[in-house]
């Protein structure tokens, strides 16, 4: 029974001030309540948030990353580079996220820069064959033109012996470059090779690469051969003649004939 008038006494006598420490307490809890929902939560909240990634592309590395640490992005240290025609050196070509993608803050950025027009190196095609040649024309992203052919003491048949390009030089890429291919030691005597029944590309070829030039071509109506195949020559195959000696060709058309058929027969 002390106890309890002990605490009825003590209630008594501080019933006001408990009330008014509730009170204040209270109004501290309030204050705490409304300080996290208007402030820490929406904080939290925003922490998970997307927003657009901004373009990049056509800027300098230094600018994007300018640009992109504003947003609380990140331009990522692996750049891919490329050779590009149309873009100087360093330009952004492309961004990973594209632009206005939605991602969360930190992300970082992956891009492709250009590295310019690099130049080509011309390639060594001394003692290759043309078809190596050709390759490697194409692998040093240059364009091959037109293919001579001249007699050689050093170089045997079918080899290149000389290009129009200077080994290791840089060229720009798309360059041209024409080659010299060896037909072998120069002859004493020209036989005149049999191009009867080619197409007319290919006898031009093989009269080319003979030392023989084709002084005229003259068509003739036939709708048993397929058209522009040689029907006849003159001088005949076989024949010796001299360096540079000139060939007529009669080719075949399904048109109207241009020439008599024994147009190339001897007088």
């Amino acid at each position: 029974m002390k106890f309890v008038k002990a605490v009825y006494t003590f209630v008594k006598t501080y019933y006001i001030s408990i009330l008014v420490s509730m009170f204040v307490l209270g109004i501290i809890m309030f204050s705490v309540v409304m300080y996290l929902d208007t402030i820490i939560m929406p904080e939290y909240t925003r922490a998970g948030q997307e927003f657009e990634i901004p373009s990049v592309i056509g800027m300098s590395i230094d600018s994007a990353r300018t640009i992109l640490e504003t947003d609380s992005f990140f331009l990522s240290d692996e750049i891919t580079k490329k050779v590009d025609f149309n873009k100087p050196a360093g330009t952004i070509l492309d961004q990973h996220p594209k632009a206005g993608s939605e991602c969360k803050r930190g992300r970082k950025v992956y891009v492709t820069v250009s590295k310019g027009a690099q130049p080509a190196i011309v390639p060594e095609l001394i003692g290759m064959s043309p078809q190596d040649a050709l390759y490697k024309i194409a692998e040093a992203k240059l364009v091959p033109d037109t293919v001579l052919y001249e007699f050689s003491e050093q170089y045997p048949d079918g080899v290149v012996m000389g290009q129009s390009l200077v080994v290791n030089d840089t060229v720009d890429i798309g360059d041209r470059i024409f080659i010299v291919v060896s037909v072998g030691k120069h002859p004493s005597e020209y036989i005149i090779p049999d191009v009867k029944g080619q197409v007319l590309k290919n006898a031009a070829e093989t009269l080319k690469r003979g030392g023989f030039k084709i002084s005229e071509i003259v068509y003739y109506k036939n709708t048993e051969l397929l058209p522009n195949t040689v029907i006849d020559q003159k001088p005949a195959p076989g024949e010796i003649v001299y360096q540079g000696a000139k060939i007529r060709l009669l080719i075949s058309s399904l048109t109207k004939s241009t020439v008599a058929q024994d147009s190339l027969k001897d007088e």
